[in-house]
């Protein structure tokens, strides 16, 4: 089919075409519109005036696994491209013909097939994993356009993932994501660097304009945030769901947040897991410098070795245990199997105790088992959200009675997500959305009015993705809601004290607003997680 033949058929909203005349003149660009903005349907529009002009042959789209099968049906969408249908476990999906847009999926032989054709293809859709399993193929496309999804995927500097993509220059290069920064400024210059690495230069230069470090070189905070904003702007668009222009378009948002009480016996066995985050703090204190306070901040849960990782371990199992108490002694036993996943702490404190509570019992779940029940007799699709895979059983065995439901998480293949996600948009006895942070990044789930964060994540960025799941331009309904359900008098308020300043730092850097602040030194960090005792 010749290029000329294929139109975008698409409707922008009046704050998107602005993006699509940033793309076309600028042509290497950082979009940083909010989540539910419509990124995938303005960048469809730039690259079809690209394809149609004669200035790009070949798009390559390099998007979470999840998101894959998405594009596919955004392109068939928005564009005239001729369709085919094809079926994952049961659901339908409406898709361009592999003339238009291959997909990059399945086994090796398959995905080998599939590069052949998409020598001759005009989009191509393949996932980050594509970087590390099929780099020769991928080199191999003759490309002039390569748009990353979720950009956040090259934040990390050390990544394999990173310095390959950095390697791939074509002339137009787009970068889409609505969290440049998630956690901390650095991850904005990595994503840069790739976008148009002369906007924030070298990294010695960007390291001394706006960051502090300490004698040791560890980071302590950041500074002159209003320049990394004013030099963002010269290659990055900015729409955020707030801008009055945007915001006529977007479901009003309202998020609660419900405060949960411990039962007596619980509470018992938290505070002596604190004790033991005490007596770890205070070795982290004489220790120092030794320890990460930025890789906390940003996130990092691994529990490493010294003094972080029995600080990580220990928040880690008291944050299980407010979860449900079953989580904790499931780590415990994984640990014993001895197949590298548990945690050491976790198997040491169980099995020091006599008096743990009953395993079957979690206040948060009773709560939410209630939440959920007001709003399914509404007649509302509710997603829930959880960082831990483990507890996914938990919550189907506690919720299934509410209707039909599907899940979502790490270990599904491209097909198994697509599948979840068209029976929740499709189905409309399906009422529950139960995923991982795996189900966060760029899913559409217009039909969802409740979103409820069972537990919130270490990352600002993550939170972000979470409670925007439903906040979509296309989304059904005027107002959608965001609920927290928060452990009163524990750490997991601190936890969400500390969001709100990684987003406040966060919207100094992409908006220019917020308040830039972050202590990021021992002490700080000593005393917020001593409050929670």
């Amino acid at each position: 089919m010749a290029q000329e033949a294929m139109m975008f058929t698409g409707k922008l909203f009046p704050y998107q075409h602005e993006g699509v005349a940033r793309i076309l003149s600028d042509r290497r660009l950082l979009v940083a519109y909010s989540m539910g903005t419509g990124k995938t349907v303005l960048t469809i529009a730039a690259m079809e005036e690209m394809f149609g002009e004669g200035d790009v042959r070949r798009c390559v789209i390099l998007v979470p696994s999840s998101l894959k099968w998405q594009w596919a049906q955004a392109i068939a969408q928005f564009t005239d491209a001729p369709r085919r249908t094809v079926k994952l476990r049961g659901m339908k999906l409406v898709v361009p013909v592999e003339e238009v847009c291959v997909v990059i999926n399945g086994s090796k032989a398959q995905r080998q097939k599939q590069w052949q054709t998409a020598q001759h293809s005009e989009y191509i859709v393949a996932s980050y994993g594509s970087v590390l399993h099929d780099w020769s193929q991928l080199c191999a496309v003759p490309a002039d356009a390569l748009v990353l999804d979720e950009a956040t995927a090259i934040k990390n500097f050390a990544a394999m993932t990173t310095k390959r993509i950095k390697k791939l220059k074509p002339p137009v290069r787009i970068a889409l994501t609505g969290t440049p920064v998630e956690n901390l400024p650095e991850e904005v210059f990595s994503i840069m660097e790739w976008v148009n690495s002369k906007i924030l230069g070298r990294w010695d230069l960007f390291d001394k304009s706006f960051i502090q470090r300490n004698w040791f070189g560890a980071v302590i905070g950041y500074k002159n945030l209003d320049l990394l904003n004013r030099n963002l702007r010269r290659s990055m668009i900015r729409k955020s769901r707030m801008d009055p222009e945007v915001a006529q378009y977007l479901p009003e948002v309202s998020e609660t947040t419900r405060l949960v009480q411990l039962d007596k016996t619980t509470r018992a066995i938290y505070k002596a897991i604190l004790v033991d985050l005490q007596d770890a703090m205070r070795e982290l204190t004489e220790a120092g410098d030794d320890f990460d306070v930025a890789a906390y901040y940003a996130g990092v849960k691994s529990e490493g070795k010294g003094a972080q990782g029995k600080v990580m371990a220990r928040i880690q199992a008291a944050r299980m245990l407010l979860d449900h108490p079953q989580l904790l002694m499931d780590s415990a036993v994984a640990y014993h199997e001895g197949k590298g996943h548990g945690s050491r702490y976790a198997a040491d404190f169980a099995a020091s105790r006599t008096d743990l509570p009953d395993l079957n019992s979690s206040p948060k779940l009773i709560a939410l088992d209630e939440l959920v029940a007001t709003m399914v007799a509404e007649g509302a699709k509710i997603a829930v959200f959880t960082d831990y895979r483990r507890l996914l059983p938990y919550l189907v065995e506690r919720l299934e009675k509410h209707g039909d439901l599907v899940q979502f998480h790490g270990q599904l293949n491209a097909d198994q997500k697509a599948s979840a996600v068209a029976k929740f948009k499709t189905d409309p006895d399906c009422k529950l959305f139960i995923s991982t942070n795996a189900g966060g990044y760029g899913l559409d789930l217009p039909e969802a009015q409740y979103l409820i964060n069972y537990d919130l994540p270490y990352s600002n960025g993550v939170l972000a993705q979470r409670n925007t799941r439903h906040v979509r331009a296309s989304s059904h309904y005027d107002r959608v809601h965001v609920t927290n359900l928060v452990v009163e008098s524990t750490i997991e308020e601190r936890v969400q004290a500390t969001l709100r300043l990684r987003q406040s730092l966060s919207l100094a850097v992409i908006d220019g607003t917020g308040a830039g602040e972050l202590d990021m030194d021992v002490e700080s960090l000593s005393e917020n997680i001593s409050r929670t005792f």
